[in-house]
């Protein structure tokens, strides 16, 4: 058995800011379409008959969702059978050639089949990275840095924001998305593979599928308790956080375009939630891990319903109550990302947390196909993303019944 380092190293460092670099455009890139979803709909639907511009955004964001699901679970297994650094370079690859792509689309199912391929990179890189850097890190500090890593995917959020309120046209906003290939080639140059993942490669016997022994006796209840914990954030998210930028639109004539208050509102939510992944290691270290996906999950639920049941008109308290709802998206992401690696072997590790982390993605992307049809029925944004918030009380639920892992370090 390889010895835990007990000091952090220049290579260590050297990961971490390959990872964060790697999650920090995975942000970006998956929120771009969130920012740039009303005019790019709308420029692709123009002088298209009898077009529902909220079917056609639930379409695309649903296959984006769907990709997404399926590179979380297909790296993951990448991951396991070739190496974390490997899938860390095909997932970016991926994400970034992609969200370049969607810049060229002339229909909207051009950009749906753009973002589904934009998915299966995004949902790859945040199993890879983290797995990556679970492996690799100081086992004392460990927590601490997956907390600080997850702070990559809000500050990309954040960086959306930035891009989007000082970049009018939205195929411009996607041809920016493209830079991240270039990290593939520092990435390949700097990283190699984790003493962890040689070691179990080394080792390993071939009785089961990778899939079927995440899903075997002894990993079974990990696995489910662990994917309906992050599906009810998942839902959560995508079906009422994602779609802020379209409810503060709402509160506008159609004719005003409203970028600086979508893009200061992603700007707010995506800080206040790069505060939440960074305490995130801090708090579970003195609470527990189960306890403060509770906590987290319980103040997503009881910011939301402060958020869409106390505005009817757009004003700055806007920016306060997202900016809530932000640090405690944070701090559940964060958590479940320390959290799951923590529950599984390092030979099934990568497929067990991209089974997590993406399993309730399927019932995400199938309510978000839905969500044009149900702000229908429920008069509006607000009312809508207030119902699906509630999957977050799933997530409270899900993590009283798990079990606790704090102090017990990573499984051999």
């Amino acid at each position: 058995m390889n010895a835990i380092p007990q000091k952090i190293t220049r290579y260590h460092l050297l990961v971490f800011v390959g990872c964060w670099l790697g999650g920090l455009f995975d942000g970006m890139d998956s929120t771009f379409m969130s920012a740039v979803q009303p005019k790019a709909v709308a420029e692709l639907l123009n002088g298209v008959v009898d077009a529902d511009p909220n079917r056609i955004a639930s379409i695309i964001n649903s296959a984006f969702l769907f990709g997404w699901m399926g590179g979380g679970i297909l790296f993951g297994m990448i991951g396991d059978k070739l190496g974390r650094v490997r899938s860390m370079l095909f997932s970016i690859l991926l994400y970034a050639v992609f969200t370049g792509c969607a810049g060229f689309s002339q229909t909207w199912w051009h950009l749906a089949i753009f973002r589904f391929l934009t998915g299966l990179g995004i949902g790859g890189e945040l199993v890879s990275i983290t797995t990556f850097l679970s492996e690799v890190w100081v086992e004392r500090s460990r927590a601490f840095a997956i907390g600080v890593l997850l702070t990559s995917y809000q500050a990309g959020v954040l960086v959306a924001g930035l891009v989007t309120r000082n970049v009018d046209y939205w195929r411009t906003v996607f041809f920016i998305g493209a830079l991240p290939a270039v990290l593939t080639v520092f990435l390949r140059m700097a990283l190699r593979e984790s003493e962890k993942w040689r070691s179990s490669v080394q080792s390993s016997h071939e009785d089961l599928s990778l899939l079927g022994e995440v899903l075997s006796p002894a990993n079974r209840r990990n696995a489910i308790l662990g994917a309906l914990a992050f599906g009810g954030l998942l839902i959560g998210y995508w079906a009422s956080l994602a779609w802020i930028p379209q409810w503060v639109q709402s509160f506008f004539p159609a004719s005003y375009a409203g970028n600086v208050e979508r893009g200061t509102t992603l700007f707010w939510q995506g800080l206040a939630a790069v505060c939440g992944c960074a305490s995130a290691g801090w708090l579970c270290e003195r609470i527990g891990r189960r306890a403060t996906i509770m906590l987290s999950y319980a103040g997503c639920f009881a910011a939301s319903a402060l958020l869409f049941l106390s505005n009817t008109t757009f004003s700055t308290q806007i920016y306060v109550q997202v900016a809530i709802l932000g640090y405690f998206i944070g701090l559940a992401q964060a958590i479940m990302y320390i959290y799951l690696p923590e529950l599984f072997p390092t030979r099934i590790r990568a497929t067990a947390v991209g089974f997590g982390l993406n399993a309730g993605r399927l019932a995400t992307a199938i309510a978000v196909l839905f969500v044009g049809t149900i702000v229908q029925q429920f008069g509006g944004y607000g009312p809508s993303a207030l119902f699906f918030a509630g999957s977050y009380l799933i997530a409270v639920i899900a993590a009283y019944f798990s079990k606790e892992t704090k102090g017990k370090g990573l499984p051999a």
